[in-house]
C-alpha cells in the first residue's frame, strides 16, 4: 500500500465527497423559470430513426473524417437537427454473428421533407457501397412531441 495507507485513502474520499457536495449546492447558472413553456411541432411531423452501417464491403471502415464529411455536407443540410449516437450492430450471416460498428442518428422532420431525407440516405449507401440503412419512422402527435424551453 503507498505512504499514507488506507487512512490517506479515506481522507482522499471524504475530501472529494465534501467537494462534489459542495459543488451540488451552488446555485444553477442559467436559473430556470418556474414555468417552462413548451413548444409543440406542427401536425404531420415524424421521428426517424436511422442506422448507418461502417464496414464497407472489403472490410474498410468508413472513417470519422468521412462519416463528418459526410454529415456536414449531406445530412445537415436536409434536416433542421439531430442527434447522432455511436453504436454497433449485428447480424447472422450463414450462422455465424457478423457485428459492426455503426452510427444512430434521431431526428424530428416534417413529413414534407421526407424526400429530402431519403436522398442523403440514398447519397450514403452510394458513397460508401452500402446494402442498407436500417430506417424506422414514427409519427411524433402533439403533446407527445415537443421542444421544451425556458420562456
Amino acid at each position: 500500500m503507498s505512504k499514507g495507507g488506507f487512512m490517506g485513502s479515506v481522507r482522499a474520499a471524504v475530501v472529494g465527497v465534501a467537494a462534489l457536495t459542495l459543488a451540488a449546492c451552488q446555485a444553477p447558472l442559467a436559473p430556470r423559470d418556474a414555468q417552462v413553456r413548451d413548444a409543440p411541432v406542427r401536425d404531420g411531423t415524424l421521428v426517424v430513426e436511422l442506422v448507418f452501417g461502417r464496414t464497407i464491403a472489403d472490410g474498410v471502415v468508413v472513417s470519422d473524417a468521412d462519416w463528418q464529411r459526410y454529415v456536414d455536407d449531406v445530412l445537415a443540410r436536409r434536416t433542421d437537427g439531430f442527434t447522432i449516437v455511436d453504436c454497433q450492430g449485428g447480424w447472422l450471416d450463414g450462422g455465424r454473428v457478423v457485428r459492426e460498428g455503426c452510427k444512430f442518428v434521431v431526428l424530428v422532420i416534417d413529413r414534407q421533407r421526407l424526400e429530402s431525407l431519403k436522398d442523403a440516405v440514398g447519397e450514403y449507401r452510394r458513397r460508401f457501397r452500402q446494402e442498407s440503412v436500417l430506417w424506422m419512422e414514427r409519427p411524433c402527435p402533439q403533446p407527445m412531441c415537443r421542444f421544451e424551453g425556458a420562456p
